[in-house]
């Protein structure tokens, strides 16, 4: 059965089928609906419901507040229309940049540090994320954090796991040369360091997700910030590492700022450091009077607003990028 969506202000109206949610609806149409991670996880395709009924399938904790709930909002990803319906949602304008590779360097045995640099001014804040348009693929888009605060030289740096069958990491491992062209789209995500407070700061990432958090960091260093800052960093297998030399010089040259690797894998008994991620920040104190920021799969990063809860950090200080596999 279909029903038909109209979003607000925009006036844009289309097609929904009952097994269809609202953002796969506006994208089989052609309709640049603001969304992100598309699986309920980041919050960036947060919209109102006008009029209408719907189902609202399963999404990350803390991405509605009560008031923002009682407000009707949704989450339009996981929002399946169950009769015509008005939403107010964010549609995109057409704002696209070319960018060109200026740097390809291995980070891990299976991380790559791609560094672009735009044609024009590329207006972002730390811990945000650009979609990336798949060369050869012009209809496709991976979003992928950025892993720097913006600098004068104006490049833009992405740490890109390789995913089996992903199109555009096994693009970027196996054709990509320094000079080629992509395509970006303007930088979207909630996930920023928040300037209205200098709270300590407590920052968990796992694998990739370091990328944004270094981002974060780097930022709150350069604005001169000196709250503690403690970054525990979760990989599967040592291997998995990365950064680990330039975090400790930061670390000597920044006092405030402590770093904590963990490993999971427990077979490798040549490990001398902390293991597991999430234990590890637990056996480490209290944390109600922190700023969190936390990135990584929804797994970890459920389990991680869990534990915070529990630890009475204000749901209002907890801030997250949590992402699925985006190859």
């Amino acid at each position: 059965m279909e029903y038909e969506i109209c979003l607000e202000p925009s006036g844009i109206c289309f097609k929904a089928d009952d097994r269809q949610n609202v953002v796969e609806a506006a994208k089989a149409h052609g309709i640049p609906i603001k969304y992100g991670c598309a699986s309920g996880s980041c919050g960036d395709c947060k919209g109102t419901i006008i009029s209408g009924e719907a189902e609202q399938g399963p999404f990350m904790p803390l991405l509605l507040s009560s008031s923002e709930r009682a407000e009707h909002m949704a989450i339009l990803c996981k929002l399946y229309p169950r009769s015509d319906m008005r939403l107010r949602a964010e549609v995109l304008q057409e704002n696209t940049w070319t960018a060109k590779v200026v740097h390809l360097a291995p980070l891990a045995w299976n991380v790559m540090e791609l560094r672009l640099r735009p044609e024009r001014l590329y207006p972002y804040r730390a811990g945000q994320y650009a979609r990336i348009a798949v060369p050869g693929h012009p209809e496709q888009w991976r979003s992928y954090s950025i892993a720097t605060p913006p600098t004068e030289q104006g490049e833009l740096v992405f740490h890109i796991r390789e995913l089996p069958g992903g199109v555009f990491s096994q693009w970027l491992f196996q054709s990509a040369q320094i000079g080629d062209d992509l395509q970006l789209n303007g930088a979207q995500g909630e996930f920023f360091l928040r300037q209205d407070n200098e709270r300590k700061l407590l920052c968990i990432a796992a694998g990739t997700g370091l990328a944004p958090i270094e981002a974060i960091i780097q930022e709150s260093l350069s604005l001169g910030w000196e709250s503690p800052i403690h970054l525990f960093y979760g990989a599967k297998k040592r291997d998995d590492f990365y950064h680990l030399e330039e975090l400790a010089a930061l670390s000597q040259r920044y006092p405030h700022l402590q770093v904590t690797p963990t490993l999971s894998d427990t077979g490798d008994t040549g490990w001398t450091g902390a293991r597991r991620l999430l234990p590890t920040v637990a056996s480490h104190g209290q944390w109600r009077d922190h700023e969190v920021y936390l990135c990584g799969s929804p797994g970890m990063i459920e389990a991680a607003i869990d534990l915070l809860l529990s630890h009475e950090v204000p749901h209002e200080h907890i801030h997250f990028d949590a992402f699925a596999p985006n190859g």
